[in-house]
């Protein structure tokens, strides 16, 4: 059961009044409390309090301070302590300088236990780093000597670490750039070089000792030889090392300049981006100031009404007013956090004082006869040190006061207007993206290019049956003859060449052509190949039998194929040959087929002569 049905319970056994400190320890012995938390006292007494100040219904009075028995008993009540019942009393010593300023001792937790390890490894790895190393060239010429031959780059390096020569974060270019100041230096004092390098049949870097013998090539040609290999830059006698590299870049490029290939806009323009940017700013805080000043000067129903609208911007829910007093009313809400929902007690304070850590504290207070938990305080005021102190001395108070609260307006657009202002910079990774895409997309040309030229040479038959346009079964009826005017000689559509290419095309594979497109065209699927030769054989039935003279006779009538027989005295007509159908899926009955009629055979004609 709660506190108050509990101590309306010790109350009714004990049949005398009882202090709040003795009520609490009955209820806990007798288990009684649901719910007793870490100071039932505190708790046992807020609420009897609250419970004897009701101005209706009670069944509890005070009558002394912190004393509480039933109404039933008719006993006098004593007004002064009823004020004073539930009011925590200040401590005395609290006013007073501390001694010595308060010690932090950090509680024993698994991620201190985490974080130390971390540490550890992190003060390993310094003193890893800390940890002084003989020269690379040393400990190389060592293995080198101990070897008596070549070793690949990564094995020598692999070597050095496991001599603890080297530290185990050195990569192979720093080496490299070891060995190969060690050889300048050699060369600078007129000595020869100590290490030599070469590519092996695989390209991998192999590295030996250079022989001190007399003769044999200079010392600054094993210097240059050395560097051609491990591709270090070698200029004017002299290699510049990664190292060296890199400063003279530093040196030529000023730190903070933009990339290669950037914009670099004028200082003009800068000045003005910044402007902007800074004046967006400065109009943000001059309507805060704004904003609040209004908040300060509105009544008490008007700011009520405005934080209430402001709240419900915020996703703030069940706002209701628990109590109203004359500095403000106190509120209660709910608002859902992730997974959680969290209960709120708001309190509202009217104009623009300052917050005191009196108001703190009461409302610090009202968590707990108002059950919510986390305070708010809403005011346009600013708030003392010792009240932002107070927030976080106890259960959270969170506050927002001042240009807080104006943020709080803007950030749910309530009381206010928002006008957008765009601005623009230039996105450089969009036109570095950009670039990557052209270069693909030329890459892909070159290569079209290339493959377009590895095609047969032009002239050949592939490149011409290629080139010849190929009309479907409609465009093959509709084209009909073609009229050619007197006078004009019949130009056939292909050189000489191509017509012995095509006759010989007709007289092998003509028929066989046909065959196939007869085949092709059965009932069902056509074939691809025979669906090829009807295209040929009508490509080759408009070149050679398609022209007429304006008379109408045919300029070839002997070679083409499709020309009815020419009446008497008259030139043969011409007739479209249609584009061969395929069957229909259902064949009819052998009864409602036709006898097919016996044709006369064609008379022949004389041609003439042709042009």
């Amino acid at each position: 059961m709660t506190f108050y049905e509990a101590a309306l319970r010790v109350l009714e056994e004990a049949g005398m009044p009882l202090h709040s400190t003795d009520i609490t320890k009955r209820a806990v012995d007798k288990g009684l409390l649901s719910h007793v938390g870490k100071t039932p006292e505190i708790t046992m007494l807020s609420r009897l309090a609250a419970m004897a100040k009701r101005p209706r219904d009670r069944k509890l009075q005070v009558t002394v301070r912190d004393t509480f028995a039933l109404t039933d008993w008719m006993l006098p009540e004593d007004p002064e302590a009823l004020t004073t019942t539930g009011v925590m009393e200040a401590n005395p010593e609290e006013a007073l300088p501390p001694y010595r300023p308060s010690e932090r001792h950090p509680e024993a937790h698994a991620e201190y236990l985490r974080s130390i390890g971390r540490q550890s490894d992190r003060k390993r790895r310094d003193d890893d780093r800390k940890k002084k190393f003989p020269p690379v060239s040393e400990v190389a010429f060592e293995v080198l000597q101990e070897c008596a031959t070549a070793l690949v780059a990564s094995e020598l390096l692999a070597r050095l670490k496991a001599r603890e020569g080297a530290p185990d974060d050195l990569p192979v270019s720093r080496m490299i750039d070891g060995l190969a100041s060690d050889n300048q230096k050699r060369v600078d004092d007129g000595r020869k070089p100590l290490f030599a390098a070469a590519r092996g049949e695989s390209n991998d870097l192999q590295i030996s000792l250079e022989p001190q013998a007399e003769g044999g090539p200079s010392p600054v040609e094993v210097q240059q030889a050395f560097c051609a290999a491990c591709n270090i830059p070698f200029e004017n006698g002299r290699v510049v090392l990664r190292s060296e590299q890199r400063e003279q870049r530093e040196r030529t490029q000023p730190q903070g300049a933009p990339p290669v290939g950037a914009v670099v806009p004028a200082a003009e323009d800068v000045a003005l981006f910044q402007t902007a940017r800074h004046a967006g700013k400065d109009a943000r805080k001059a309507m805060a100031r704004l904003l609040r000043k209004k908040l300060s000067d509105l009544e008490l129903g008007t700011f009520e009404k405005a934080c209430v609208r402001m709240l419900h911007g915020l996703h703030f829910r069940e706002l209701k007013v628990a109590r109203r007093s004359k500095e403000g009313p106190l509120m209660t809400a709910r608002r859902r956090e992730g997974s959680l929902e969290i209960r709120y007690a708001v309190r509202l304070l009217k104009g623009g004082g300052a917050v005191e850590r009196r108001q703190v504290s009461e409302l610090r207070r009202e968590l707990q006869q108002t059950g919510a938990n986390v305070g708010l305080l809403l005011t346009a005021g600013e708030a003392r040190g010792d009240a932002r102190g107070e927030c976080t001395a106890g259960p959270l108070v969170m506050m927002w006061a001042g240009d807080a609260l104006a943020d709080k307006f803007f950030e749910a657009k309530v009381g206010v207007t928002v006008t957008t202002i765009e601005l623009y910079d230039i996105d450089e990774a969009f036109f570095t993206q950009a670039k990557l895409d052209a270069d693909e997309s030329t890459k892909r040309r070159e290569e079209r290019q290339k493959d377009r030229g590895e095609r047969p040479a032009e002239g050949s038959d592939e490149v011409r049956a290629e080139a010849q346009p190929s009309l479907n079964k409609d465009e093959a009826s509709e084209a009909g003859p073609v009229t050619i005017p007197e006078g004009i000689p019949a130009v056939q559509a292909e050189a000489g060449s191509d017509d012995e290419g095509d006759e010989g095309d007709e007289g092998e594979e003509g028929e066989e052509g046909e065959e196939g497109g007869e085949e092709g065209a059965a009932p069902g699927a056509p074939g691809e190949a025979g669906e090829g030769k009807r295209r040929r054989r009508r490509r080759r039935r408009r070149r050679r039998g398609g022209a007429l003279r304006p008379d109408g006779t045919p300029v070839d009538a002997a070679a083409a194929p499709g020309s009815s027989p020419a009446p008497e005295g008259g030139a043969p007509t011409p007739v479209a040959t249609p584009a061969a159908e395929p069957a229909p899926a259902a064949e009819p009955s052998p009864a409602a087929e036709p006898s097919p009629a016996p044709s006369a055979p064609p008379a022949p004609v004389d041609p003439g002569p042709t042009t």
